[in-house]
């Protein structure tokens, strides 16, 4: 059990319920269970969806699989949800009813963390649609660069509760999702990031101010010595409630006591005086949005007093992230890009802005989040000669583009991919930016842009593809949902 209170002044329970199985479940399960705390473990998915569970049933944890069913709930203090479990799960309703206290996975490990935990923790939280995880990466590179422990965890990849067996102090910098955002009620992060705040997920949300309110969340329990830095340039974000110490950032000019963009360079007035930090052009990472991305990462760092050195370094020498706007192979002209993270509409956009006319051949589709498809259309009509849709969401998006720009129906990542190839010529970009989330046809983002990379290899005669390029990769249907894309 935890050597002090938890944070809330809460108490952990004898038995906690654990709704959804997936990596923050399995993690969450985990670390109940080295605590000594009784857990009950639920899914919708049935049994044989998931590896190695002799291990948790030997440890005494009941498993309610294909429901859960009756019983699932009995003797619970809390229940806990994975991130891709809706509110609206029945099990959720149920616990409601009873007065058992609903938490998400992100709180109930921040809270264990702070309890064990003989020294200073120090919490960065990163929310946004866009730019997230590139900005969560960013600051993590940066802080470890100043010589600090670092913990990235969350949305990101790696569950919160995966971290909780070493008990060091540390800087946690943790992705945050608007699904992890729903549960927070004690969560309060030093530093919290909004990034901006667009459309998206509106298949779970009633509209989109209740998607912005999840958002704003992220800021909803810090107090006066605490930081909130927010996208000046973004009107939901930077109208945004907080309680800290608000830090501004901006590509359009000056910006009072936080971070911009003006006349190519990069300034700072987060830590005193303006100072000049570097020419954009000596990011690591290019593109409009990576400034932005930079710019809220720079602003993080100097909230917690990284030396400037550490975070010029960090600004120069970050690699970047996998699917997210990355070249994966370039033969006869042809650059194939994977942008297998841009998974609604407005992270299409930032990926088209600094395309060349009539430059790209993109490709389109999975499954639609609600998300307003004719917004594209303007960049889309300028930048992309051909768009080639697939998945679930094809038919809506050649609705919303109608006859303005030329499409072609592919159905699958093999079948856009080999046509791609056919109508690509010199000078041409293979774009993998769907707009869409995976869950049609793929378990989560990475695996359909992991097979992407392995198409686009082969067919640009380029060894070192990750994962298999051919079978059924990607052609099968309803695959299981182990992350939420948000």
């Amino acid at each position: 059990m935890t050597a002090r209170p938890l944070p809330s002044g809460r108490v952990l329970p004898q038995r906690v319920a654990i709704l959804g199985f997936a990596r923050s479940g399995r993690a969450l399960a985990g670390a109940l269970l080295d605590r000594g705390i009784e857990v009950a473990i639920g899914d919708r998915a049935p049994e044989t969806a998931f590896e190695s569970l002799d291990a948790f049933r030997a440890r005494g944890a009941r498993l309610f699989f294909g429901g859960p069913g009756e019983g699932f709930l009995d003797g619970a203090g809390w229940l806990a949800l994975s991130p891709g479990v809706p509110l609206s799960a029945a099990p959720v309703t149920q616990a409601r009813t009873l007065g058992i206290p609903v938490s998400g996975e992100l709180e109930i490990a921040w809270e264990i963390a702070e309890a064990e935990v003989e020294g200073t923790n120090r919490w960065v939280a990163i929310t946004g649609t866009n730019g997230k995880s590139t900005t969560t990466a960013w600051i993590a590179d940066i802080l470890k660069r100043s010589g600090r422990a670092v913990a990235l965890a969350g949305n990101i990849g790696v569950p919160l509760s995966a971290f909780l067996s070493e008990r060091a102090p540390r800087d946690f910098v943790c992705e945050v999702s608007s699904f992890q955002l729903d549960t927070v009620e004690w969560f309060a992060p030093d530093v919290a990031v909004l990034t901006n705040v667009t459309p998206d997920h509106l298949d779970r949300y009633a509209g989109f101010a209740e998607y912005a309110a999840a958002k704003e969340r992220v800021f909803a329990r810090q107090g006066p010595g605490d930081f909130s830095v927010v996208n000046a340039d973004d009107p939901i974000a930077f109208a945004a409630a907080t309680r800290g110490r608000r830090v501004p950032f901006s590509r359009a000019g000056e910006v009072r006591g936080g971070a911009w963009l003006q006349s190519g360079a990069i300034f700072s007035a987060v830590a005193g005086d303006a100072r000049r930090v570097l020419a954009a052009d000596e990011l690591s990472l290019s593109g409009a949005h990576n400034v932005e991305n930079a710019l809220a990462a720079l602003c993080a760092a100097e909230c917690l007093g990284v030396p400037p050195d550490a975070i010029e370094r960090g600004l120069t020498e970050f690699p970047g992230l996998p699917h997210r706007t990355e070249l994966v192979a370039e033969a006869r002209g042809v650059r194939w890009v994977n942008d297998s993270k841009g998974t609604n509409v407005d992270a299409t956009k930032k990926s088209l802005e600094g395309c060349a006319p009539a430059s790209v051949i993109l490709i389109l589709g999975g499954r639609d989040k609600h998300g307003d498809f004719s917004a594209l259309l303007p960049l889309v009509k300028r930048a992309a000669r051909v768009v080639l849709t697939v998945g679930e969401a094809a038919p809506v998006i050649e609705t919303a583009f109608g006859n303005a720009v030329t499409s072609e129906r592919a159905e699958t990542m093999d079948r856009a991919v080999a046509r791609a190839a056919e109508l690509a010529r010199p000078g041409d970009t293979v774009l993998l930016s769907p707009a869409c989330a995976s869950f049609d046809q793929y378990s989560n983002f990475e695996e359909r842009g992991a097979h992407f990379t392995a198409l686009a290899r082969r067919m640009a005669g380029t060894a070192g593809g990750r994962g298999e390029a051919g079978g059924g990769r990607g052609s099968g249907n309803g695959k299981r949902e182990t992350g939420n894309e948000s």
